[in-house]
């Protein structure tokens, strides 16, 4: 099991508390749900694989199986690939591999580093003790874990790790040495798939990347209760993925290569929805270099439709500090954002900010309103520009800040905020239409003259 298992239980608690969320049923956390909202926000919850329990322990000497980290990785390779589609098709359907240490890795292509491939209807379970790790390549793309096109999976137990500090940053046509496509766990065009339990480090790019294929995007995706640490690109990315639970998570130290968020829901030419992220520990995610590496957070949000974020802790802790934001959206996104915890301690380049909202000039088109409720914001505020439709309700900021330009259809009511500069620090529009009621400073009524038909400006500077 586990060892976060014992402890994000505690953490809906503890910012109910701080937020001061006193009539919230704790003993029903799951079924909490505003009165604001017509639908569920997040969707329903991904139905899980179902696979028959028939155990195959993998047996290393029979299958040449080296488990010292030494050997030929492409030999290891295709052994442990031999032992799985064996006991498969001796109809076993969960296969556990002993502890040790693992090489593999072997030529897929030019560019692509192959790893070992997953079926349907099965259960790949590491021991506690089992390292599978990638041997040092030059390739841009590389999948340890292979899902693709695949339906009832299930990964748990032991650890993924990638070769981020032995990799050789080839250069490609062009000049370019991102190498940011090496990932631990590759979902591709799937459904119920279940990852939990899992130590995720040291990719060159992802932890887990889930992605569509075509027009067929992944379907019903648990990740539970894994630790992501000090992978290159994302802790987890959403490239085309609907009904997806990301839940009871440690996220950290994500830092290398641009994004570098601790989630990142991207879905280019693909279509993202229903993805709910809950109960996670994030911190550490993103850096501080100035030069091409500068940026990062903890969630960023371009596309995804009918998203909840609720329950999360969310830190600046180390180099990580997050100088995107810790929470991230664009215009054309949609989300609920509740009861999350925010600690922001050090400046960055957006300010001391807790969630921002991106935009650019071209027009928003996805209708959808924005939920931000019940959150507490510690050292740092919201700011949001050039777009629309966001209902704010019920936040603290402490020493925080509400900052506003170019929007329209924005509701604010019943904020608390405070700040050890001043009133303009804290309240601050220019050019923005919608209604306001109930917001306080240190604790005071705090009237904002917001209308649906005139501009609004204040301590904009």
């Amino acid at each position: 099991m586990n060892k976060y298992r014992c402890c994000f239980n505690y953490l809906p608690l503890l910012i109910l508390s701080l937020v001061g969320l006193t009539n919230a049923n704790s003993a029903g956390l799951d079924y909490i749900f505003v009165n604001d909202f017509q639908q569920q926000p997040g969707g329903p919850r991904p139905v899980l694989p179902v696979v028959a329990e028939h155990a195959y322990v993998i047996e290393l000497q029979r299958w040449g199986i080296r488990n010292d980290g030494r050997g030929p990785s492409a030999t290891n390779t295709d052994n442990i690939q031999s032992a799985i589609d064996w006991a498969l098709g001796e109809g076993y359907n969960t296969i556990k591999l002993p502890a040790g240490n693992y090489l593999v890795g072997k030529y897929g292509n030019d560019i692509y580093q192959a790893g070992i491939v997953l079926r349907d209807d099965m259960v790949f379970e590491l021991d506690d003790h089992a390292v599978i790790q990638i041997a040092a390549n030059d390739k841009w793309n590389y999948c340890v874990l292979d899902v693709t096109n695949r339906s009832n999976v299930i990964i748990r137990g032991g650890a993924l790790r990638g070769d981020r500090e032995s990799h050789i940053y080839t250069p490609r046509a062009g000049g370019s040495t991102a190498h940011d496509e090496g990932h631990l766990i590759c979902v591709k065009a799937s459904q119920y798939v279940l990852i939990e339990d899992m130590y995720l480090s040291h990719a060159t790019g992802d932890g887990v990347l889930l992605v569509a294929n075509s027009s067929t995007s992944t379907l019903d995706t648990t990740i539970r209760y894994n630790e992501f640490d000090y992978n290159r690109r994302q802790g987890i990315s959403v490239v085309g993925a609907i009904r997806l639970l990301v839940e009871y998570n440690e996220i950290h130290d994500i830092n290398g290569t641009p994004p570098q968020f601790g989630i990142d829901i991207e879905s280019l030419s693909y279509e993202s929805r229903d993805i709910q992220i809950r109960n996670n520990l994030f911190y550490a995610n993103g850096t501080i270099d100035t030069n091409i590496n500068y940026g990062g957070g903890h969630i960023v949000n371009t596309d995804g439709r009918n998203v909840l974020i609720e329950y999360n802790t969310m830190e600046q802790r180390g180099i990580g500090r997050g100088t995107d934001g810790s929470i991230v959206y664009w215009k054309n996104a949609d989300q609920t954002i509740r009861y999350n915890y925010i600690k922001v301690r050090e400046l960055t380049v957006n300010l001391k900010v807790g969630i921002i909202a991106y935009s650019n000039s071209s027009p928003k088109t996805n209708p959808a309103t924005t939920y931000i409720h019940d959150n507490l914001c510690d050292g740092c505020g919201f700011y949001m520009y050039q777009s629309s439709d966001l209902d704010i309700r019920r936040n603290v900021l402490k020493d925080g800040y509400l900052a506003f330009r170019d929007f329209d259809n924005l509701t604010l009511v019943d904020n608390a905020v405070d700040s050890t500069i001043n009133a303009c620090w804290a309240f601050r529009f220019r050019n923005v239409l919608g209604h306001a009621s109930g917001n306080t400073y240190f604790g005071n009524p705090f009237d904002l003259d917001l209308s649906p038909t005139v501009p609004f400006e204040y301590c904009w500077q």
